[in-house]
C-alpha cells in the first residue's frame, strides 16, 4: 500500500496545484466572452445541485474529523496512519483535492474548440470534451490489469493467485467492485464493438474477485445484484419479456443458495476454495467470534468518547483498553489476533473514532448520495431511452457492494480509489437546463492577492512533494534493512540508520523493526558484529518510538518481552527491572491482557521470584478461564515453585483444552511429568 498512496498522493499534489494555478491565473476581465466556449473552461466545482450537497457532505465529514483528530488520543496517528496503511487524514485530505479537482474539470462540460497551435480564436479544430465516462473507462482498463496480476505467483512480488499487485486481497477487493459495476453499466450503453470488450473484463474482474475469497466482497457483490435484479423487475427499464428472464434467474439463482448449503459437506464444494470458506461460515467460527469480541470492545470503547470519539485510526487505543481475553482462545495458540487496529467494520470503526457527531456527517453523505442518485434516475439527460435510470441503479448496487465489504472491512486504498472515482462521477452529473454560474470580473487589487496565494500555495506543494519523497526514501531503506539483516547485521543496521535519517511520521514503526531484527538475532545466538554498540544503539532509538506514542499498551508489552530476552542472558536485575516496569505500564492501558501478565510472569521467574509469577498466572486464568496457554503458564510457575502437584493439575488442564507442544523441549517435559 505504502508506494500506491506515495505516488498518488504525489500525482494529486501536482495536479491540485496546477489546477489552482489555472483559477488564480484566470483573468475574467480578459478573457470572458460569451461567444468563446474556452472562456468557461475552469468552471465552478459542481453545477448540479445536489453534488453541491455531496461536495459539503464530504467537507463537513472531514472537518468533523480533523476536530475529533485534535481533541483524540493521538493526533500524529491520526493524521498519518500506520505505515502498512497509510489511511490517515493526510492521505483522504489527498482524495478529497482530487476529487474537487474532477468536479471542476468534468462538471463543467468544458469544449476546448480552439486548436493549441492556432492564435486566432475563429480558428477550431476537433472539438475535444471532457468526459467522465472516458476517464472512469482508462480507470476500467487498468483494474483489467491489476486482475491480471491476480492469476500469477511471482515471489519476488509476493504474488499469489488472487492477491494482485495489492498484496492483499481484502485491500483489492472493493477496487474490483466498483469498476465490476462500471463495466456492467457499460455493457448496456456501448455500442456492439465494446460491448464484447467490457463483457470480457467484467469476467475476469469477478474471476479475480472470487479468487481472493474474500466473504465480505461476495456478500457485498450479491447484495447489489439483488438490488439491481428487483430494481429491474419493477421498473420500466427493461421489456416485461426480459424482466421474466432476470426473474427466472434469481430464482435459480436462490435455489443454487439452497442447494450449495444442503449439499456444503461434499468433496466438491470442499475442494473449491470460495465455496469451501463459504461452507465453514459460522457464528462459532474462530473468524466470526474473534470479529464479534472485537466489536463488543468497540462498543465499549465508543461509551468512553460519545461525542467525537477517539480520534481517526486511533482504534487500537480502544480496543486495548476494553481488551476481552477470551479473544486469545483463537488465532491458533498466537498473540498476534489479540492486537487490532481495525475492528474490521467500517461503520463501528467510524462511530468509535469520530463519535456520534463524526457519524452523523457520515451519515449525510450517504443521504447527499442517496439523493444525486434519485435526482440522477428521474433526469432526463440524454443517455439513451433509460440510460441514465440503469446509471443510477447501478451506481447504487456498486453503493451497495461497498456497504457489505465494509461491513467486514474497512477502508483502504482500493476502496477509497473507487469510492471517490464514483462519488466525483455522481457529483458531475449535471442538472437538465441548469446553466453553469458566470465568473465574477475580478479588480485588480484581488488579482495581485490571488497570485500572491499561488506562490504560497506552490512552496506548500513543494514542501508536501518532499514529506512524500522523503517517506518514500525512509521506507524503502527499512525494507532493505529487513530483507538484508538476517544474512549480513552489519549492513542490515547501516540500512536502519539510513533510514531513520529521513523525515518519516512512520519512524517509530522502523524502529520496532530494528528492534525485532536485532532482538531476534540476539535470542536465537546468530552473531552480530559489535552486539554492545548495536544493542545501546537499538535501546536508543526504543525509547524514542516509546515517547512518540506513549499511550501505545502495544510497545511496552514489545518491551517487556525484549528486555526478558536480553534479561535472561546475564539474569541482569536492572534490565529485568526495565522489563517489569514496560509490563506494568502496558497493563495500566490493557489491564486484562494475557500476554503482558505472562512477559510479568517470565521476569519474576528470572529474578527468582516464584511466588509472584503464580500470581500473576493465576490472574491471567481469572481474566478468562477457558484460555489454554493461561493454564499452561501457571502450570510452569507452580512447578518452579515447588508446587508439583498444583502444577500438574493445570499443565493437564492446558492439554485437554487443546495446548500443543511448541517444541521437543516441551514434548520431553510434558513426558517426564507423566501426562
Amino acid at each position: 500500500m505504502t508506494p500506491k498512496f506515495i505516488l498518488f498522493q504525489m500525482l494529486v499534489e501536482i495536479v491540485f496545484a496546477a489546477w489552482v494555478a489555472l483559477k488564480v491565473l484566470h483573468n475574467p476581465n480578459k478573457t470572458q466572452n460569451p461567444n468563446n466556449p474556452n472562456s468557461e473552461y475552469l468552471g465552478k466545482f459542481v453545477n448540479s445541485d445536489y453534488g453541491k450537497w455531496l461536495v459539503r457532505a464530504l467537507f463537513g465529514f472531514f472537518g468533523v474529523s480533523l476536530l475529533s483528530a485534535i481533541f483524540g488520543i493521538d493526533f500524529s496517528r491520526s493524521f498519518w496512519g500506520i505505515g502498512a496503511r497509510m489511511t490517515g487524514l493526510f492521505a483522504e485530505l489527498h482524495f478529497f483535492a482530487w476529487f474537487l479537482v474532477l468536479l471542476s474539470f468534468f462538471g463543467s462540460k468544458s469544449d476546448f474548440s480552439r486548436s493549441p497551435t492556432s492564435r486566432s480564436p475563429e480558428v477550431g479544430l476537433q472539438i475535444l470534451k471532457s468526459d467522465f465516462n472516458s476517464y472512469i473507462n482508462f480507470s476500467f482498463a487498468i483494474s483489467v490489469l491489476v486482475a491480471i496480476t491476480g492469476f500469477f505467483t511471482v515471489s519476488d512480488w509476493r504474488l499469489v493467485p488472487g492477491y494482485t499487485i495489492f498484496s492483499n486481497p481484502t485491500f483489492v477487493a472493493p477496487y474490483f467492485l466498483f469498476h465490476f459495476w462500471w463495466g456492467l453499466y457499460q455493457i448496456y450503453k456501448s455500442h456492439n464493438k465494446f460491448k464484447l470488450y467490457f463483457i470480457t473484463s467484467s469476467i475476469l474482474i469477478l474471476t479475480s474477485l472470487f479468487l481472493g475469497e474474500i466473504r465480505g466482497a461476495i456478500i457485498g457483490l450479491l447484495g447489489g445484484i439483488l438490488f439491481l435484479g428487483v430494481a429491474l423487475i419493477v421498473s420500466d427499464i427493461i421489456s416485461r419479456h426480459k424482466r421474466i428472464i432476470i426473474a427466472s434467474f434469481y430464482t435459480l439463482l436462490l435455489l443454487g443458495v439452497i442447494f450449495f448449503w444442503q449439499w456444503r459437506d461434499t468433496p466438491f464444494i470442499q475442494s473449491v476454495g470460495i465455496l469451501k470458506k463459504f461452507s465453514e461460515t459460522s457464528i462459532s467460527s474462530a473468524t466470526a467470534q474473534t470479529r464479534l469480541l472485537t466489536w463488543q470492545s468497540a462498543l465499549e470503547g465508543f461509551k468512553d468518547r460519545p461525542i467525537f470519539g477517539a480520534g481517526p485510526e486511533n482504534f487500537n487505543y480502544v480496543f486495548n483498553a476494553h481488551y476481552n481475553p477470551r479473544i486469545l482462545m483463537f488465532g491458533g495458540g498466537g498473540f498476534a489476533e489479540t492486537w487490532q487496529d481495525k475492528p474490521h467494520n467500517a461503520f463501528l470503526e467510524i462511530l468509535t473514532e469520530v463519535g456520534l457527531v463524526g457519524s452523523l456527517s457520515y451519515v449525510l453523505i450517504w443521504l447527499a448520495v442517496a439523493f444525486a442518485l434519485f435526482k440522477l434516475f428521474k433526469s432526463s439527460l440524454p443517455a439513451g431511452r433509460h440510460g441514465q435510470k440503469f446509471l443510477s441503479l447501478t451506481l447504487a448496487a456498486a453503493f451497495i457492494s461497498y456497504f457489505g465489504l465494509m461491513f467486514f472491512s474497512f477502508d483502504s486504498f482500493g476502496s477509497w480509489f473507487g469510492l471517490y472515482l464514483m462519488l466525483g462521477f455522481l457529483a458531475s452529473q449535471n442538472n437538465p437546463n441548469k446553466e453553469p454560474n458566470p465568473n465574477t470580473p475580478n479588480s485588480d487589487y484581488s488579482d495581485i492577492i490571488r497570485k500572491f496565494g499561488l506562490l504560497i500555495g506552490l512552496a506548500i506543494l513543494l514542501g508536501l512533494l518532499y514529506v512524500n519523497y522523503s517517506i518514500w526514501r525512509s521506507n524503502l531503506a527499512d525494507a532493505d534493512a529487513l530483507r538484508t539483516f538476517s544474512r549480513d547485521p552489519a549492513q542490515g543496521v547501516i540500512f536502519f540508520k539510513k533510514s531513520l535519517s529521513y523525515f518519516s511520521p512512520y519512524k517509530s514503526e522502523y524502529r520496532f523493526d530494528l528492534i525485532a531484527s536485532v532482538v531476534g538475532a540476539v535470542e536465537k545466538n546468530f552473531p552480530i558484529p559489535n552486539l554492545e554498540e548495536t544493542i545501546n544503539f537499538m535501546l536508543e532509538e526504543a525509547d524514542k518510538a516509546i515517547l512518540a506514542q506513549p499511550k501505545d499498551a502495544a510497545k511496552y508489552t514489545d518491551m517487556a518481552r525484549i528486555y526478558n530476552i536480553l534479561g535472561a542472558k546475564g539474569r541482569n536485575l536492572e534490565i529485568l527491572a526495565q522489563a517489569e516496569m514496560f509490563g506494568k505500564k502496558s497493563l495500566e492501558l490493557s489491564p486484562q491482557r494475557q500476554e503482558t501478565m505472562f512477559y510479568l510472569a517470565r521476569t519474576a521467574l528470572l529474578k527468582g521470584d516464584t511466588r509472584s509469577a503464580v500470581d500473576l498466572s493465576k490472574q491471567a486464568v481469572l481474566a478468562e478461564p477457558s484460555i489454554r496457554q493461561s493454564h499452561w503458564y501457571l502450570g510452569l510457575a507452580y512447578i518452579a515453585n515447588n508446587q508439583r502437584q498444583e502444577g500438574v493439575a493445570e499443565i493437564k488442564k492446558a492439554l485437554e483444552l487443546g495446548y500443543k507442544p511448541q517444541n521437543t523441549t516441551e514434548e520431553v517435559f510434558i513426558k517426564n511429568l507423566g501426562l
